[in-house]
C-alpha cells in the first residue's frame, strides 16, 4: 500500500517548515489557498468584546509558556 494523503500532507508540510520556517510555509500555502468564506466579518465576531490589551497579555503568557516549557 503506497503513501497515504494524509502523510504526503504532513511530509510536504514539515518539508516547507525545515526549509523556510513556520512563517515562510504558512505563507507559500497561503499563495495556493485562497480560503473562503469573509475573513474581516469572521474576525469582527471572533474578537467582539476582545481589547487588544487583553489579546497582548495574552500573547506575552504564551510567550513565557514557551519560554518555561523550552517549546
Amino acid at each position: 500500500m503506497g503513501t497515504t494523503l494524509a502523510e504526503i500532507k504532513t511530509k510536504g508540510w514539515n518539508a516547507l517548515i525545515k526549509e523556510l520556517g513556520h512563517a515562510g510555509a504558512t505563507k507559500f500555502i497561503l499563495l495556493y489557498e485562497p480560503g473562503e468564506g469573509d475573513y474581516t466579518k469572521e474576525r469582527r465576531e471572533l474578537f467582539k468584546g476582545i481589547t487588544i490589551e487583553e489579546i497582548l497579555k495574552d500573547i506575552e503568557k504564551l510567550k513565557q509558556t514557551k519560554k518555561s516549557s523550552n517549546w
